[in-house]
């Protein structure tokens, strides 16, 4: 391994070493190549629907919306990065009730529409239960006061279960600040 590399490593790692079970600090993440950060959580309150996960190279933002995550999912990749540079990252639950919207088939795909019923939603989200899976997972951001999105489904997903969620987004999480290497 590189001398650069073990030195960023090393940076890296003072900056995460909260424990995972530390409600005042849930988000931890580390360096595993150069140009890969690893990401990883807990959160056990009950009532979360799911989790945000936003970076932005300053601290103070602005923040970018990687992905939208189910509750069961507790760890990603940010793969690829730019070297030498600096990515904050910081996670933000989200809850909110659901909904079965109506389904229409499109030649290209599905039309979803519903009742928009919650005054203050910060957007809805699609999610889809799979074919023999038991969970559902974002798969859409809707805009708020927004009843009809369009939708184009892989292959295997044209005959999943679809769900709506009115989402509200709630607390923010610690920022983990992380360097690439070269």
């Amino acid at each position: 391994m590189p001398i650069a590399v073990s030195a960023a490593l090393v940076l890296a790692l003072p900056a995460c070493s909260a424990d995972a079970t530390d409600p005042e600090r849930p988000l931890r993440g580390v360096l595993t190549t150069p140009t890969d950060i690893d990401l990883d959580w807990q959160d056990t309150r009950p009532g979360i629907a799911g989790h945000v996960l936003e970076f932005a190279t300053e601290e103070s933002g602005p923040y970018t919306v990687l992905r939208y995550l189910a509750p069961h999912v507790t760890s990603y990749r940010h793969p690829d990065l730019l070297p030498h540079t600096t990515f904050h990252y910081r996670l933000r639950s989200y809850r909110g009730p659901t909904v079965r919207p109506a389904r229409t088939d499109l030649a290209d795909g599905l039309r979803f529409t519903w009742t928009d019923d919650s005054p203050d939603e910060d957007g809805f989200l699609l999610e889809i239960r799979k074919k023999d899976s038991h969970r559902y997972d974002p798969v859409a951001v809707v805009p708020p006061d927004t009843e009809t999105t369009d939708f184009v489904p892989l292959p295997d997903e044209r005959h999943a279960g679809y769900r709506i969620r009115a989402f509200v987004l709630g607390e923010q999480s610690n920022v983990v600040r992380l360097t690439t290497g070269e």
